[in-house]
């Protein structure tokens, strides 16, 4: 029975970065500006999961996201975050606040040294911070619920007049806008239980974390007020968010500010914190599996490292949960298509990982167009990556139901 117990340890590291080391101010200019102050620190969190056969450990930040380009060669970056755990098995994911510093190479910012110093401090931390989470491993069993959040999310891409808008330029939203398809509103807990004592608890979600984007102060927006809040708490262990297939999903408050985001994140936080049922109770099987794809660059992108391309995705099996983990900014309509061609009864999807292949559009966004088609250093892989995505997630997804 040793290979179905399932451990799990947790750690926390701060990668707030100097003021210098500032925000993106314009993806289609390419440009950043310098923070003046920190409203919120900026934090990794780590969840390592252990049995006898499989170790991976799930690395949360609050980052806007990091490619081969930003990080100086990806490999050699997880290289250097692996000590105890294999570079394949780090999966890490971010939770995409846009009040972080611009670490997708879309600006000149990650050539310059004071950023090369910041993610050099970054890489140490995230493996120190591993290496602690591998040292407090203890069992485990999850518990799983499930609840929707109403008025906080919307589908973001809308067709006026034959053309399509972002949603934050029709600020103050109409009410009918806020139940445009498709949307997926649900929010996701699965807390790791040792002895019915919370060693963490992943909380996942789909939305733009963009409440405060262009104000100039580092801030986490709603997923660290989330995790403050459930911290506060003190019943949650570690609390980490997981962003869901956002590519395609806004507040209904862009810029709007720091209220906005505390709303926000208290909302979710209040959700975990008063769960209506619990779906799911169990452990095992633990299983794993990943896998990498080599994109095409379109034309005019501005994108010229081909490694920049590469799409990796990640499956976790935990009974009968499954965790995606997808790269770039997918669709709604992309992670929805994957869970229902799923065989496990719970699959959820995170966007917002591992190396960052930017948006994915869906056939009909490059149809409709709109600012996620770009092409730029935004959006700039092939057209039919999404389907591609979709069926490599897909078969990861068989083939783990299949090893138990």
């Amino acid at each position: 029975m040793e290979n179905l117990q399932l451990l799990a340890g947790a750690a926390v590291t701060d990668i707030t970065p100097p003021l210098e080391v500032g925000l993106l101010t314009s993806a289609v200019k390419g440009e950043y500006a310098s923070f003046t102050s920190v409203r919120q620190p900026l934090k990794a969190r780590i969840l390592v999961l252990k049995s006898a056969e499989n170790q991976v450990a799930i690395v949360s930040m609050d980052l806007l996201s990091l490619n081969d380009t930003s990080v100086g060669g990806w490999d050699n970056f997880k290289q250097g975050l692996a000590d105890q755990i294999d570079p394949e098995n780090i999966i890490l994911t971010y939770t995409h606040t846009h009040c972080a510093p611009e670490s997708g190479a879309v600006s000149p910012l990650y050539m310059t040294e004071a950023f090369k110093t910041w993610l050099n401090s970054v890489q140490v931390k995230l493996k120190e911070a591993i290496h602690e989470a591998c040292s407090v491993l203890k069992p485990c069993t999850i518990e799983l619920t499930c609840q929707v959040l109403e008025g906080y999310s919307l589908q973001r891409r809308i067709k006026k007049n034959n053309v399509v808008v972002m949603s934050d330029s029709l600020q103050p939203i109409p009410p009918d806008l806020m139940d445009q398809q498709p949307i997926d509103k649900r929010v996701y807990a699965i807390s790791f239980l040792n002895d019915r004592n919370a060693i963490a608890t992943m909380v996942h979600a789909s939305c733009h974390p963009v409440h405060e984007m262009c104000l100039r102060h580092v801030s986490s927006d709603f997923p660290g007020e989330m995790c403050q809040r459930l911290e506060e708490n003190g019943s949650f262990g570690m609390p980490m968010f997981l962003n869901g297939a956002a590519g395609d999903v806004n507040p209904p408050t862009v810029s709007l500010g720091p209220e906005y985001s505390k709303q926000h994140g208290y909302a979710i936080a209040q959700l975990v914190e008063n769960p209506r049922r619990k779906i799911y109770t169990g452990d095992s099987p633990f299983a794993f599996a990943t896998c990498q794809q080599q994109f095409a660059i379109r034309n005019h992108s501005g994108v010229s490292n081909r490694a920049d391309g590469i799409a990796r995705i990640s499956v976790i099996r935990i009974g009968r949960i499954a965790l995606v983990f997808l790269p770039g900014e997918p669709f709604t309509a992309t992670a929805l298509q994957i869970e229902n061609a799923s065989p496990f009864e719970h699959t959820i999807i995170t966007g917002f990982s591992e190396n960052n292949i930017g948006y994915i559009p869906t056939a009909e966004a490059f149809r409709d167009g709109g600012y996620e088609v770009g092409p730029g250093k935004w959006s700039f892989i092939q057209e039919d990556a999404d389907q591609i995505v979709q069926s490599i997630s897909v078969g990861l997804l068989k083939e783990l139901y299949q090893r138990a």
